[in-house]
């Protein structure tokens, strides 16, 4: 797994490379790591990331100037925002950062979501076929953003330009097929939903944020004690 690292602090880079290093030694997973102190020699290189672990303020090169570009690079990248400073945090939800690590690091939140990224990353390969009668689609679960139901049967809404795929299966079905996924949850008898893509719920509603655009979606009384509890896990709260 290739893994970026990238802040002026030289102690933060040092305290992530131990906790990887330690992660690796319990888990017996390898992390390819690239360790800078600022943003521009990554931010000038093609290098495609499996994770990143990023300082938001840095000098010459932001974080989020260089979480873009990763980005561009590898879609899928789990990037980890590192900051002290909150009022950057709304500019990085719009760049659909995994998680947000506040200075001083804390240690257990850190091997948390480390856990959770882990979990993800190798769901992120997953792919699963979905068949409309003579039609057959693959597509991958990380790219699923919430999946409803129309004339009894499940549609499946996809992150790339929010494309729909109608399925011959019930929600039922695939709620049993996903349920492995940690970041799946049905906030909805009619509605399973992708936590990566939730932007913030209430009592009766959620919103979903996929490339700046926002859609809402309902939560039933029913099934909202439930839904909270799944996507707090998910979170590493």
């Amino acid at each position: 797994m290739k893994v970026l690292i990238c802040d002026d602090d030289k102690y933060i880079v040092e305290e992530i490379k131990n906790n990887l290093n330690t992660f690796t030694d319990k888990h017996k997973i390898a992390f390819d790591i690239d360790s800078f102190y600022s943003g521009i020699n990554p931010l000038n290189s093609n290098n495609r990331y499996d994770m990143a672990f990023i300082d938001i303020e840095m000098p010459q090169v932001n974080g989020l100037t260089l979480s873009a570009q990763l980005k561009k690079v590898n879609s899928n990248i789990i990037i980890f925002i590192i900051t002290s400073h909150e009022s950057y945090l709304d500019d990085a939800m719009d760049l659909d950062v995994f998680r947000y690590l506040s200075k001083p690091i804390d240690k257990d939140r850190f091997f948390r979501a480390l856990n959770t990224a882990i979990n993800y990353f190798h769901s992120n390969t997953q792919i699963i076929t979905l068949e409309y009668y003579d039609e057959y689609y693959s597509v991958f679960t990380s790219d699923i953003v919430y999946i409803t139901t129309e004339e009894r049967k499940a549609v499946i809404i996809t992150r790339t330009r929010q494309k729909k795929y109608y399925t011959n299966k019930k929600l039922s079905y695939w709620k049993e097929k996903l349920k492995d996924y940690d970041y799946f949850a049905q906030p909805h008898y009619s509605y399973l939903v992708n936590l990566r893509y939730v932007s913030d719920f209430n009592k009766t509603q959620l919103n979903i944020k996929v490339d700046l655009k926002t859609e809402t979606l309902p939560i039933s009384q029913r099934n909202y004690s439930n839904f909270k509890k799944a996507y707090f896990a998910y979170i590493g709260v």
